[in-house]
């Protein structure tokens, strides 16, 4: 297994660990120490207990804050006294996401693709350079070279459309080489649209369709030979496309909590429908369509199966 420990002045280690734990769900794998003005011991010493605990075959990666800190300096020195020991400088989301849902202990170059992937999550999004949309990595453009049936690999409702649980967990999760969103609003909003660009994962294609568009595009894609996510913004959307394209299970991911709503899936799902929706989902069962609920991989995975 792969330990991650993020080692900060202060408390930004300790808020770092609980954003990854708002976007993944508990994560049992993800550590976080800090050095405080009045600490009498050194850092390291909190971090050999953590490790302490760990088996002898697992790989340790320690993000710290800071290039030359006192904090990073202690990790170096941790560093050479452990060989599975690895530390990174320079902490920030996409780095600690990415790293921490790798399963596998990752090779030098692994590490150097890794720091190049976090490098690229820094972006002025005001002024969004050619270099902050790197070029495809070479897998994608050999999925596309496959030809054949595209294969739908997570159907997935979700009002926030690429947010990071959509780019960390679960493209991750389900090895998606092309990302269609359906939204109607998102399709015919540059900024939007602009906005979506910009959170799509490195060497993920992303289409972001109105419905009409998207099921216009459905012959095309089925050429391609591509692992597929769709995500779709709303119910009512989602049912219009299922009328017509029936493209398997769908993952109930998240709606945004409103009057009259009332949350299904269990305490710790993020998916509340109101009547309206309820109606969609309704009738997308009488279709035969299979739902559950999950927010991330993390999370169980509850299954829709009495009408709402």
């Amino acid at each position: 297994m792969n330990q991650i420990i993020l080692a900060s002045h202060g408390g930004l280690s300790k808020g770092a660990l609980d954003t990854v734990r708002m976007i993944v769900g508990e994560i049992p794998n993800v550590h976080a120490i800090s050095l405080e003005r009045d600490d009498t011991e050194p850092l390291s010493t909190e971090a050999e207990a953590i490790m302490s605990a760990f088996s002898s075959d697992d790989a340790v990666y320690v993000l710290t804050d800071m290039l030359g800190s006192s904090v990073n300096n202690s990790m170096v020195e941790l560093m050479a006294a452990h060989e599975h020991v690895t530390v990174i400088a320079g902490m920030n989301m996409p780095l600690i996401l990415t790293l921490a849902l790798k399963d596998e202990p990752l090779s030098a170059q692994d590490v150097r693709e890794l720091i190049a992937e976090g490098r690229r999550g820094i972006v002025d999004c005001a002024h969004p350079s050619d270099e902050a949309a790197p070029a495809s990595k070479p897998a994608v453009a050999a999925a596309a070279s496959r030809g054949g049936q595209a294969k739908i690999v997570l159907s997935r409702l979700d009002y926030r459309l690429l947010h990071g649980q959509v780019v960390f967990s679960w493209v991750s999760k389900v090895g998606a080489e092309r990302i269609i969103v359906v939204d109607n609003d998102a399709a015919q909003d540059e900024v939007k649209k602009s906005a979506l660009k910009l959170a799509k994962p490195a060497g993920v294609r992303l289409n972001i369709f109105t419905v009409g568009k998207a099921l216009e595009k459905m012959e095309k894609l089925n050429t391609l030979g591509e692992k597929v996510m769709f995500v779709f913004g709303n119910t009512a959307e989602m049912l219009e496309f299922y009328r017509t394209c029936p493209i398997g299970t769908i993952n109930l991911g998240a709606t945004a909590n409103h009057d009259g709503a009332r949350q299904i899936g269990g305490k710790d799902s993020s998916v509340f429908l109101d009547e309206a929706q309820r109606a969609d989902i309704n009738a997308l069962m009488d279709l035969g369509i299979q739902l559950y609920v999950q927010q991330t991989p993390a999370y169980a995975r509850v299954n829709v199966s009495d009408r709402l």
